[in-house]
């Protein structure tokens, strides 16, 4: 695979190249990518390994020409959430960085658009988090709504 080439790491996993990178390796990968045809940023995706006490920062890149879709890994520690954005290299990866802070609760150190995005008047901990106790939250926030339909659908 042609980004397996370009780096000089990686393995093709499921026909794609699935490159593992350390944090500073990431922007010139980036670039090194971008300046050889994987000139599409599809998307940024975040895994929240708990047990690891780290998220896992995923930048999809696409070669039309080739066909290939590469996935550049990074592993940051989750108690200090912080990356470097790389809107500068893709100006998309800003609204994609805009999503993870708001979800996961990463900060994009250089990314000053990390205003609300889809979590309007949001002041509860990043939803996305393995730690988030979502049947905590909805107990509290809808348990004390009165029930609309009547008394005969009570319990449900």
């Amino acid at each position: 695979m042609k980004s397996i080439e370009l780096l000089g790491k990686g393995e093709e996993m499921h026909g794609r190249a699935y490159i593992k990178l350390n944090v500073n390796e990431l922007e010139e990968a980036i670039k090194k990518l971008k300046e050889n045809g994987f000139n599409h940023f599809v998307m940024l995706s975040c895994i929240d390994w708990l047990d690891k006490g780290k998220f896992e920062l995923v930048y999809h890149m696409w070669n039309y020409e080739e066909k290939e879709h590469a996935m550049l890994s990074i592993d940051i520690d989750r108690n200090n959430a912080v990356m470097k954005s790389m809107s500068h290299i893709f100006p998309q990866i800003e609204t994609y960085e805009r999503e993870v802070h708001e979800m996961y609760g990463i900060k994009f150190e250089g990314n000053t658009r990390l205003t609300p995005f889809l979590l309007e008047n949001w002041p509860h901990d990043p939803p996305m988090r393995k730690d988030f106790d979502s049947k905590k939250f909805v107990r509290q926030m809808y348990e004390s709504i009165p029930f609309i339909e009547g008394e005969e659908n009570e319990g449900i």
